[in-house]
Parts: structure tokens; sequence; C-alpha cells
């Protein structure tokens, strides 16, 4: 034993450093193209960051806008209410004062109906320098229009409104716009005003062509406008270059944790199948019997065989742990091997032979297909008192089988040795009930995932229901796992699936504790019988 453990670390060893050897060529290789693949992805990842760069200021700057001016008929018609259109010396006062006081405001104009007009601003200027284009019109008095002097980069938002007396005239701030050209470089975003869809109107002159064709970024302001804006190519290609180290090193970092992840799971498997090789060697893994009863008599029609692996400081370790990896390695040939020599010991001090109870034990489609596989476990039968007709194999339906033809023959071997062979977790995998046909089967277990279902409205529960019809029209034996409760009970007694396995019967037990569960089910019987 010691030898066998000794040489099993040594292949061991020398798998991990062979893979430790093939890390340390490779891996700079790796890492370095896994980082130079990251670098590529900068000009996307630039172009989000600064979208939402924009996004948010752009937001904040709105809301801003929104607060201080909202919409703008109620503005403007609010701001009129102030005014009498006299020019007076009081009124421009008065229009010196709102503008100052509202710094979203560049100028306020008044034009009374056959006078001069005068302003909050006293710098003239002549409408022939001016440049404007009307973007909306809100109602019969009132237009919205981007204005500008000749020459100049700054276009402002201007409203228009006329009343009886007069025309008001409100220049606002070009704030949203100001404030995004020049934030992240000189010059950097372009902003255009549309009315929805309608054709774009940009608010300061510019080469469009050095711009993105499509906005990074658009919201929607108040009186049905649109804010989009516009970047050039110069401020992505500048914030690429600035996150090409950063994604250069996310890169690596990404390259080395799953290199490293792949050792580590090599080293787990390859641990794995060296623990549960030297579990095997050390007889470590032992039979569970879960009781199977015919509630039609109360008494124990058999039990099924379950793997348990008692591992020395380790305690009992699940199943689920260990069951799905064997399955695939081909460890779980020996340890089925060594479920049943535990079993036929085990069951042979209760005088299991002097029954006619049945062993349930597990296999997989991979055992069913070699004759010679099965003769193997069939032989540990023939020292013992047990017979191979108290046997019973379950095949689970969760696995599929690679060659039915030969399942088939070896199945028919089996049954001629009086062995009978059930469908396990019916309804649940691969074959669905053609492996009742295909393989000639006889028997099947019901899964828990369906007798759960009864007391509900679940739909598997109508699904139990074809089961159980489907398997009494065909004449077959039914067991139900998974019964854990009075009414499941009850439910499947009254449908003819009288033999029943579940915790509502017993859970698991050791050999000890079947012993002491065997003995009970035989006083019970004898009392009623007496």
């Amino acid at each position: 034993m010691f030898k066998r453990d000794k040489f099993t670390k040594n292949i061991n060893d020398i798998l991990l450093m062979r893979f430790s050897g093939q890390i340390g060529i490779g891996l700079m290789f790796f890492i370095i193209l896994v980082g130079f693949g990251c670098t590529t992805m900068a000009p996307y990842f630039a172009v989000k960051q600064i979208s939402s760069k924009i996004q948010v200021d752009t937001d904040e700057l709105v809301q801003t806008y929104i607060k201080n001016i909202g919409d703008y008929q109620v503005f403007i018609n609010n701001l009129s209410r102030n005014f009498d259109f006299t020019c007076s010396e009081k009124e421009q006062t008065q229009l010196s004062r709102i503008a100052y006081s509202n710094y979203l405001i560049r100028k306020i104009s008044l034009t009374p109906y056959g006078q001069n007009t005068c302003s909050s601003y006293s710098e003239q200027t002549h409408t022939h320098d001016i440049n404007s284009t009307k973007i909306s019109n809100y109602g019969e008095n009132m237009s919205l229009w981007l204005s500008s002097k000749i020459d100049s980069l700054q276009r402002i938002f201007e409203v228009h409104w006329k009343g009886d007396k007069g025309e008001l005239i409100v220049s606002l701030e070009p704030i949203v716009e100001e404030i995004l050209r020049n934030k992240y470089c000189d010059d950097c975003v372009l902003t255009s005003v549309s009315m929805n869809e309608e054709v774009e109107n940009f608010s300061w002159q510019g080469d469009i062509k050095l711009y993105s064709k499509e906005p990074i970024y658009y919201v929607s302001l108040p009186n049905g406008l649109r804010l989009s804006s516009y970047i050039k190519p110069e401020i992505i290609d500048k914030t690429a270059q600035e996150l090409r180290m950063p994604l250069f090193l996310i890169g690596c970092s990404i390259a080395a944790f799953l290199i490293l992840l792949r050792r580590s799971l090599i080293r787990r498997r390859l641990s794995l199948h060296a623990l549960v090789q030297r579990g095997i060697t050390k007889r470590e893994f032992i039979p569970y019997y879960q009781p199977i009863v015919n509630v039609k008599t109360n008494e124990l029609y058999g039990c099924e065989v379950l793997a348990r692996w008692k591992k020395k400081g380790a305690g009992l370790i699940s199943p689920m742990e260990f069951i799905p990896y064997v399955e695939k390695s081909g460890q779980i040939i020996p340890i089925t091997n060594l479920l049943i020599e535990k079993t036929i010991k085990d069951l042979s001090i209760i005088n299991w032979q002097l029954t006619n109870r049945v062993i349930s034990i597990n296999l997989v489609p991979q055992q069913l297909e070699n004759l010679e596989l099965m003769n193997s476990s069939l032989q540990l039968f023939s020292k013992s008192k047990i017979s191979v007709k108290q046997v019973a194999f379950e095949i689970t339906e969760r696995k599929q089988f690679e060659n039915l033809a030969i399942a088939s023959e070896v199945i028919a071997y089996l049954k001629s040795q009086g062995i009978d062979i059930k469908l396990d977790d019916a309804g649940t995998g691969y074959g669905g009930f053609s492996y009742i046909q295909e393989l000639n089967l006889r028997s099947l277990k019901i899964d828990k995932m369906f007798v759960e279902n009864i007391g509900t409205t679940d739909i598997k529960l109508s699904l139990l229901d074809s089961i159980i019809a489907f398997g009494k029209q065909a004449g077959m034996e039914m067991i139900a796992e998974g019964v854990e409760t009075k009414e499941q009970s009850l439910y499947l007694l009254e449908r003819d699936v009288y033999l029943q396995q579940g915790y509502y019967f017993g859970m698991p037990m050791d050999a000890e504790e079947f012993s002491l569960y065997n003995q009970e089910i035989q006083k019970r019987h004898s009392i009623i019988l007496g």
C-alpha cells in the first residue's frame, strides 16, 4: 500500500512539474498577448468613458438650466408682467435688475410699439451685425431663435415674445454649450440644438467635418428641444492612449488569473483522482442502505445501496462531492464492486438470504455495456449465501448509453441470471421511456421531483399521473422515490404505487442502523401476524 501511494504521489508530482514547466515557458508570451489584446479595446472604452463624462456633465447643466428657466412660455409670460413697455428710466432699471439676478439671462430687450428699443445691456448692437435662425414657434406670439454676431463662434438662444404693447426679447447665456465646449480640451465638443428629429442647428460655428458623424450623447430639453454633443477624434485618441497601459495591466492580470485557475483545476483534478484511488485502496467507500417498503403489506420490500465515502480525518463525505467525478473517471467501477462486497457481508449478518428481499444497486451505462465488467461484479456473490436473484440493478436516465444494442444483450444476460433491471429517475433524462422498450425493462423508479409535487398545482403532478398510468398499462413494477409525507404515500397507494422509498420510511443508514431497523420491521410484522 505504501509503495502504491508513493507511486501515485510521484506520478502526480511529475504531471504537476510538467505542467508548471509549460506555464514557465508560455506564461509571459500568453500574458503579454492577452495584455496587448486588451489594449485594442482602448478606443471603445475611451468612447464609453468620454460619453459617460459628457452625460454626467450635460445632465447636471441641463438640470440647472431647467431649474432657473424651465418652460419658455411660462417663463417669459411671467417676465412680461414686470413691464409696462414704456422704456422709462424705472423700467430700464428693472430690466437690468432682472437680468443681473438670473445668471442664465444675458440680456433683456424691450421694444414698445412705435418707440425705440431699450435693453438691460448698454452695448449697442446693430441688426445687420446679427445672424439669427428661427428654431421653433410657441403659439402665435412666441418663437425661439439661435443668434450670434457675424464671425462669432458663439451662438445663443433668444426667446421672442409679442404682446399688445410691444415686443420682448430675452437672450439666454449658452451655459451648457460653453462649458462642454472647452471642459475636456479646446473646442473638442460641438453641441447642436434641434426640435425633435428636425435639422440640427449648431450652437457655434466651426468645421463640422472635424467632429464625429454621430452624437456621442444627446438629451431632451424642455420646450421640445434636443441637445446633441459631438466630439473630435483627437479626444478619443488621447483618452485611448491614457487607457492603454491600464488595459494592458488588466489583460495581463486576467491572463495570469486564468492560468492560475487552470492550474488549480488540474491540481484539484489530479489530487481528487489520487484521493479517490487511495480511498478505494483503503476501502473507505461504504454502503448506506435506504429501505424500500411495501405499504400495502407493511413489509420491507428491500433496500437501495447508496455510496458514502468515510474518509479518516474528514468524516463522511457527501456523494455529491465525488460521484459525478468518479462516474467520469471510471473509478465508479471498483467503488461499485467494493460496495457489493461490503453489502454482501453486512446483509448476510442479518440473514438477508433467508428472505426474498431485494438489493438495489446503482450502475452507470458504461457498466451495462460491458459483460466482462458485470461478470466480475456477479462473481462477488459466488461465495455468498445471498443469491444474485435477490439483486436488482438500477440504471439512471440521467446518463446516456453509447451502445444500446450491446447494453440490451448484457441486460438480457443478467435477466437470464434472475437479476431485475430497473429504470431509475424515470422521466428526467436522455432516453425518456424509449429505454423501457429498447432495453425491455419491466421495472421503473419514479423520481423525487415528481413525487414532491403531490398536494400542489404544479404541472409536474400531471406528469406523475401520466408516468403512473403508463407503468400500470405496461404492467410494470413501480417504486416511488422521495416519499416524505403521509399525504404523498397515500396518494401513491391510491394509484397502486405501493412500493415506496423516502425519508417518510427511513433515511439512508449505515450497516448497524439498518440492522436495528430491520429488527424493528420484523417485530412489527410479528405483532401484526400474532
